[in-house]
């Protein structure tokens, strides 16, 4: 691996640590039978993000 796959890597896995806590506050709201925080829309947004991610040149990262 080189530097910039570590680092793509790592932005990656940053975003999915945000999906994670996306996902688990929904679940928190749904037991309460609050309203979700997040809609389907924030998580398209968040894979937009990797899909960025994986797009950019090993300099722009």
């Amino acid at each position: 691996m080189t530097t910039a796959d570590i680092k793509r890597l790592g932005l990656i896995l940053a975003v999915q640590a945000e999906i994670e806590g996306m996902k688990a506050e929904n679940k928190q709201r749904e037991r309460h039978d609050y309203s979700m925080a997040y809609s389907d829309s924030d998580f398209h947004d968040q894979a937009e993000k990797i899909r960025e991610i994986i797009n950019k040149h090993d300099d722009q990262l």
